[in-house]
């Protein structure tokens, strides 16, 4: 038969899987941050390379390309766009 535990010994092994949880729940945000990060990243370059193509600012220095973009994000259709607000 099955040596009874204690109180004692219930209690150690209840922090044991609550270690391991927490390691595991770690382990899982880590995982989601850096895919998200990824994501973050793989956007980034997209959404440059097109404003690149489009806007054919390969030579210009980045504090222009800002004023551009500032001044782009003025005009009604963009800010239209910007906001999801298309009918296509």
């Amino acid at each position: 038969m099955a040596e009874r535990k204690t109180p004692e010994q219930k209690l150690e092994e209840l922090e044991k899987k609550m270690e391991q949880l927490k390691a595991q729940k770690k382990a899982i945000q880590a995982k989601q941050s850096k895919l998200e990060r990824a994501q973050r990243t793989r956007r980034l370059i997209e959404n440059g390379a097109l404003a690149e193509k489009y806007l054919r600012c390969e030579k210009v220095e980045p504090a222009d390309f800002e004023k551009l973009l500032q001044k782009l994000v003025t005009i009604d259709t963009v800010k239209t766009i910007i906001k999801g607000n298309v009918n296509e």
